[in-house]
């Protein structure tokens, strides 16, 4: 996620992160850096330029902030103008006073409406609201039954039944009722392109159902078509704000960046990636951190706590202080951690680890992490407990079992040991906790 942006304003601010003063030659050069880094993110040329020309009014005759140097203030005008242009966005859904809430999907064929709609339900249910999902998508082939799927793999309920869109809508929020449920998310259709007769159905609908919020869900992969799209859908049938998909895959970033300027919309969700929890709200302030590199910490933490079975990982950790890691613990934490997403995603929240990426480029770490599930679940109970047991016939009888090879068997064996080996070390140090380094100081790309 905003991968070569990213990179781009990292090398511009480092240029000018080195020197004990600031001057302004430095800044003007530091400022065509960011701008050229924005254009070559597809962001649009006139955001390009207030963004720049706001920059620079919080540097002349800004004063230096308390424990920042001249050249730290540069990075945190930067940080809170990225703020702003990302729309400054920190809350969730929003529920109506009186049950139900009503969210409507809207958006183009392809952006990712049906699969987001189960996102969000399970964002409500996390909220500690009880979601039903209603498919109102009888144009695409198979949308109806897409979404079926979805929610009962995910246990949301669901609803749908024949005739027009307003009747389907009002039947869904009967079946909530009669359910108990009070959030509704409308899967609405849509088309390959804008057209009339797509809002004016969405008019329609809109005002036959008391709509909570409408959410346009755009794909970040299109780049400044998604801000087009944007301008379209919030003049014709009126935004609550927009749902970015696939921006796990978008490096550049143009789309976010444009959004909020270009259309007034706000960016309320981020999809970051294929699996149900792979959803977050935008947080822009963290999400600014995260694009220039200094992580995003309290995300990370929500995410773990949301993912880990907190008890498990207590034994775990007993057991690598006690020096007795066996690869049952070994097996739950790759499960705990395929729990929260990718591996690449969790780098982009810790500081200063975006360098790690590139070390990750071309990996399928996913793929790994199953390879490594499947030699543990060919070792033997007592294999597993007691990993000094596993000799070099046990190897080959456990290579074969899980299909790789005996030097995969090696690795694994090492990486645990490994792991083992610095959970000592930590634990003669007393158990002390190296402190994370200041956000504008040693944080981020060498700042």
């Amino acid at each position: 996620m905003f991968e070569s942006l990213g990179e781009r304003l990292a090398a511009a601010l480092k240029k000018i992160t080195g020197k004990g003063v600031l001057r302004s030659e430095d800044v003007d050069a530091a400022l065509r850096e960011v701008r050229l880094a924005l254009l070559e993110a597809d962001v649009n040329f006139k955001v390009v330029k207030d963004f720049v020309e706001r920059v620079r009014a919080r540097l002349v005759g800004a004063e230096i902030s308390p424990g920042l140097t001249a050249p730290q203030t540069v990075v945190k005008a930067v940080n809170d103008e990225l703020v702003d242009l990302l729309g400054g966005n920190a809350e969730g859904l929003r529920y109506a006073p009186q049950p139900p809430t009503v969210v409507m999907l809207v958006g183009l064929q392809g952006s990712g409406k049906t699969t987001t709609a189960v996102k969000l339900a399970l964002i409500a249910r996390r909220d500690g609201h009880r979601p039903l999902v209603a498919a109102l998508d009888y144009r695409r082939p198979a949308a109806v039954e897409q979404l079926r799927t979805l929610a009962e793999r995910e246990k949301v309920a669901f609803h749908t039944s024949p005739g027009a869109v307003e009747s389907i809508a009002r039947n869904a929020i009967a079946e909530a009722n009669r359910l108990n449920s009070d959030v509704v998310i409308l899967d609405t259709a849509g088309r390959l392109h804008v057209d009339a007769d797509l809002m004016d159905e969405l008019k329609q609908l809109k005002s036959a159902v008391p709509v909570t919020e409408t959410l346009l869900v755009a794909d970040s992969m299109t780049g400044q078509e998604a801000v087009k799209v944007g301008e379209a859908f919030g003049q014709a049938v009126g935004l609550d704000g927009v749902i970015l998909t696939k921006l796990d895959g978008d490096a550049r970033g143009g789309a976010a960046l444009s959004l909020r300027a270009a259309t007034g919309q706000r960016i309320r969700f981020a999809g970051t990636g294929e699996k149900p929890q792979d959803l977050e709200v935008f947080l822009a302030d963290r999400m600014a951190s995260r694009i220039l590199g200094m992580g995003d910490v309290l995300s990370l933490i929500e995410k773990a706590e949301r993912n880990l079975d907190t008890e498990k990982a207590a034994e775990v950790e007993r057991h690598l202080r006690a020096g007795q890691l066996s690869f049952d613990d070994f097996l739950a934490q790759i499960r705990q951690l395929r729990g929260m997403g990718s591996l690449e995603g969790m780098l982009d929240m810790i500081p200063g680890a975006g360098g790690l990426k590139g070390q990750l480029a071309g990996a399928d770490t996913e793929k790994e992490m199953r390879r490594m599930e499947a030699i543990i679940l060919s070792m033997t109970p007592r294999e597993r407990a007691h990993p000094e047991l596993i000799d070099g016939a046990r190897k080959r009888r456990i290579a074969q079992g899980s299909g790789v090879q005996p030097a995969d068997i090696n690795r694994l064996i090492k990486a645990r040991d490994a792991m083992q080996k610095m959970a000592r070390q930590l634990g003669r140090q007393g158990g002390k906790r190296i402190g994370l380094p200041r956000i504008y100081g040693q944080g981020g790309a060498g700042w």
